[in-house]
C-alpha cells in the first residue's frame, strides 16, 4: 500500500511541473466527472447520487487542495461546469433540489469553520457582503457579470497567496451560490435563478481560462523582476 502511494505522489509531483500536462490531465478528470453528473440526471435516484458525487469530490478537493497538487482553478473545473449543466438542464422544480444536491456535501466538506473563530466571523461578514451585493445588482447582467467576475478573482487570489483551502472559508462558490438559492426562494424571485446562470458561466471561463491566463501572467513577473533568468 505504501508503495502505491508513494508512486501515486511521484507521478503527481512529475506532471505538477509540466502545466500544460497538468491541465490536460485535469481537463480529463473534470470532462469525466461532468459525465458522471449529467448520466446521475437521467437516473431515477438523480439526488442521491448528486450527494454521493458532491461529497467524494469535496473529499478529493480537500485532499489534492490541501497538499497543492490541484489549485482553486482546478477545483472549478469540477464544479463550474456542472453546476451550469443543472441550472440549465433541469425543471424550475427540481433545479434548486439538484443544485443543492450536489453543491451542498461539498460546500460543508469544504467550508474548514473549525479554524478558528475569528475566520469564521471574517467569512460570514464576507459572504453577507457578497450576497448583499447579489440582492443589489441581480436585475443588471453587467453587474452580475461583475459580482461573479470579483468571487472568481477572489477565489482564484486567495488560493494563490493563502494557505491551501482558505478561498473555500472565504469565497467558496458553492456557499455563494447555496446562499443565493436560499435568498431566492425567500423572496420568490426567478431573477436568483437567472443570476445562477451567470455565475456559474461566469466561474466556468475563469475555470477553463484563468489557470492559463494566470499562468501567463506569473511568468510576465517573474521576467519582469528577474530579467536575468530568461
Amino acid at each position: 500500500m505504501e508503495f502505491i502511494i508513494t508512486s501515486f505522489e511521484r507521478l503527481l509531483h512529475i506532471y505538477e511541473h509540466i502545466f500544460w500536462l497538468k491541465e490536460l490531465l485535469t481537463l480529463l478528470k473534470s470532462t469525466l466527472f461532468f459525465l458522471l453528473v449529467v448520466w446521475s440526471l437521467r437516473q431515477n435516484k438523480k439526488i442521491e447520487i448528486l450527494f454521493f458525487l458532491s461529497a467524494c469530490i469535496g473529499i478529493a478537493c480537500v485532499y489534492f487542495g490541501d497538499n497543492e497538487y490541484w489549485s482553486d482553478n482546478d477545483i472549478l473545473k469540477f464544479i463550474a461546469p456542472s453546476s451550469l449543466y443543472i441550472c440549465f438542464k433541469t425543471e424550475a422544480h427540481e433545479r434548486n433540489r439538484a443544485l443543492f444536491a450536489f453543491l451542498g456535501p461539498y460546500a460543508i466538506v469544504s467550508y474548514e469553520f473549525y479554524r478558528g473563530v475569528e475566520f469564521t466571523l471574517i467569512s460570514l461578514v464576507l459572504y453577507t457582503l457578497v450576497v448583499t451585493g447579489i440582492i443589489i445588482v441581480k436585475r443588471s447582467l453587467s453587474l452580475s457579470l461583475s459580482v461573479s467576475a470579483i468571487v472568481a478573482c477572489c477565489f482564484n487570489y486567495i488560493g494563490i497567496v493563502a494557505p491551501p483551502s482558505t478561498s473555500e472559508l472565504f469565497f467558496n462558490p458553492a456557499i455563494t451560490a447555496l446562499a443565493t438559492m436560499g435568498v431566492g426562494w425567500y423572496f420568490k424571485n426567478p431573477l436568483y435563478a437567472h443570476f445562477q446562470k451567470i455565475f456559474w458561466f461566469t466561474l466556468v471561463c475563469f475555470a477553463y481560462f484563468g489557470s492559463w491566463l494566470f499562468h501567463l501572467l506569473k511568468l510576465l513577473v517573474s521576467a519582469f523582476y528577474h530579467p536575468e533568468i530568461h
